[in-house]
């Protein structure tokens, strides 16, 4: 699956958050691929765990706020996925910052 980050799409998902965490999905590295076409919109995300209890709650949200945010959309599909799976090496610069830790450099 190539990976595509539509900046609009990760706009509005900044906003969802992961409550146990406190970082948002995206400065988690949860959003796998978010892009949209004549269909509608398409998001594939993951967990830090399969156990998560708040999962159906962080899907619901990011579905609400896809909704609230294209309106004129087709339809909506979030995908919730566990490959790859997900490693705290996925949180971005922005989250590490977030987290109290100094981001990793670019190779």
């Amino acid at each position: 699956m190539a990976r595509h980050l539509d900046p609009d799409i990760l706009d509005c998902l900044q906003d969802v958050m992961d409550p146990e965490i406190g970082l948002s999905v995206v400065d988690l590295g949860l959003v796998y691929q978010a892009g949209q076409d004549d269909h509608g919109i398409d998001v594939a995300l993951t967990l830090t765990t399969r156990a998560c209890p708040l999962g159906e709650m962080i899907v619901e949200d990011a579905r609400a706020r896809l909704v609230r945010r294209f309106p004129d959309a087709p339809g909506i599909a979030i995908n919730l996925v566990w490959s790859p799976l997900w490693t705290p090496d996925r949180i971005t610069p922005r989250g590490q910052e977030l987290l109290g830790h100094t981001p990793r450099r670019a190779a």
